[in-house]
């Protein structure tokens, strides 16, 4: 087994551990906060992740890239770290009573000023976390981030149960930040006390500038569905929108960070020793939409089941969204590798105007929609827009620094359709048949059988089609079949 399939199957340990555990968290929340407030939280926290791509400054993403790391980096990586994270908890601080009153609710105010408090946490967290990633100590991370998953989900549901309201995720972030922060300098060999610095800046500022402008433009038009439509409409229509695309989540955040995770640290290893990208690229597309497709087909077709059982009958509302969901989620598949691979190479100015370009659109067609319409679905639609559009543009940019394989790439593309088709044909075909025939499951049972149906004739169709995805499976140690190998 290579170095970087290891790492990748304990990323997805990690990754889905993780996702179990918010899972249970997501469940049990929803039944005991109301949509309201779980909406009031979702706006408050969409407010505060524009100062958290602020706060980032690209800092980790340079410690992992950064070809000659000293110890004045990392200083000055903690130094400006801490300068960004203290100034933007006293502006959030501030600024809370009036966004508070620009959205005519009393209790946002100290909502958001108990979020802000992540601002201290997060310095100590980042620099250790970066590291530890850098040097592929993955093994480390997996504990890290666990235990900070645990207490966050101890602590979530503890402040849910005892009347806590939209405070209660908070109060379980704020715990498991503090987790991370303490078992990741204990996870790294050298456990001395950091000290901030400043005498390397200009080369993190030349990397951050950058970084950072992107990652702001996006993080709004990622959140901008909670912050218009909070305004415009209700935090309870908030609430049902992040539900739905929720369940997109599961693969398009969770699982994709799992595989960005090791994806980037092991393009940006491949590049600096000369291995042909566009090959390992067009691999890596091929695993993760032999997984992804198959995903979003079963939830597009099974939303009102997953969303019954995940959730219970008060989220009816979502399900008409997460098949539009579903498909942006499919769509993104195919090019959500890209900025890491073009980062890898240390072209940050290619993946900025990528983004500059995108996200403003993406803002755009979800602001009409929400302006105009006035109803969810609409927002929806003008996400997959979005996200359609994304597909030629990221190509063109990636073209500026990688060459495209078009051939090779559809070639691999339509054997993932191949598979997701064959493993979703015969559960979707015996459901309609047996619903004609009038025999009802009951939802979790009926939801539980197809999923099984379906991940079996999944396993069959890798297997039938010689997906590369069948290597792994059996524990093949054929390199060239491993799209992270090394």
């Amino acid at each position: 087994m290579t170095v970087i399939r290891r790492a990748l199957i304990i990323s997805f340990v990690e990754r889905y551990g993780l996702v179990a555990l918010a899972l249970v968290s997501n469940i049990l929340v929803a039944r005991l906060l109301t949509p309201a407030e779980i909406g009031l939280y979702s706006v408050s926290l969409a407010i505060i992740s524009i100062g958290q791509v602020v706060r980032d400054f690209g800092i980790g993403s340079y410690l992992i890239q950064e070809k000659n790391l000293t110890e004045a980096h990392i200083r000055t990586a903690f130094g400006i770290s801490l300068t960004i994270g203290f100034g933007l908890f006293g502006i959030f601080h501030i600024g809370a009573p009036h966004i508070s009153r620009f959205y005519n609710n009393e209790d946002m105010s100290e909502l958001i000023k108990l979020i802000s408090l992540n601002f201290l946490l997060l310095p100590f967290c980042s620099i250790s976390v970066s590291l530890l990633r850098r040097e592929m100590q993955f093994g480390r991370l997996m504990f890290v981030n666990l235990t900070g998953g645990v207490v966050g989900f101890i602590v979530t549901i503890y402040s849910a149960l005892t009347g806590h309201g939209a405070e209660s995720p908070a109060f379980g972030a704020i715990a498991s930040n503090v987790s991370i922060g303490i078992t990741s300098w204990l996870a790294r060999k050298a456990h001395k006390m950091l000290l901030p610095g400043f005498s390397e800046w200009r080369s993190i500022a030349r990397f951050g500038g950058q970084s950072s402008l992107a990652a702001i433009v996006t993080s709004i038009a990622m959140d901008i569905n909670d912050l218009v439509v909070g305004k415009v409409m209700d935090f309870t229509s908030v609430a049902i929108m992040s539900r739905a695309q929720g369940l997109m989540n599961l693969f398009h955040r969770d699982t994709m960070l799992a595989i960005r995770n090791v994806a980037f640290p092991a393009f940006a290893k491949a590049y600096r020793e000369g291995e042909n990208l566009e090959e390992r690229y067009i691999k890596s597309v091929a695993a993760v939409t032999a997984v992804a497709w198959p995903f979003y087909g079963f939830i597009a077709l099974y939303p009102l089941e997953i969303l019954r059982v995940m959730f219970g009958p008060q989220w009816d509302a979502a399900a008409e969204l997460v098949p539009i969901f579903s498909l942006a989620g499919a769509i993104a598949s195919t090019f959500t590798l890209i900025p890491s691979v073009v980062l890898a190479t240390g072209r940050v100015a290619i993946t900025t105007r990528m983004e500059l370009i995108l996200q403003p659109v993406r803002a755009g067609l979800i602001i009409s929609a929400a302006i105009f319409y006035k109803t969810v679905w609409a927002c929806a639609i003008g996400f997959l827009i979005a996200f359609s559009l994304a597909v030629p543009l990221f190509y063109y940019f990636k073209a500026k620094c990688i060459r495209n394989n078009f051939k090779s790439l559809l070639k691999e593309l339509w054997l993932s359709a191949k598979i997701t088709t064959f493993c979703l044909a015969l559960p979707a075909g015996l459901d309609y048949y047996l619903t004609n025939k009038g025999f009802q499951l009951a939802n979790f049972w009926h939801l539980f059988s197809l999923g099984c149906l379906t991940g079996f004739m999944w396993l069959i169709a890798l297997f039938l089609f010689k997906h590369p995805l069948t290597a792994a499976l059996s524990f093949q140690k054929t390199a060239a079949k491993n799209p992270f190998s090394a």
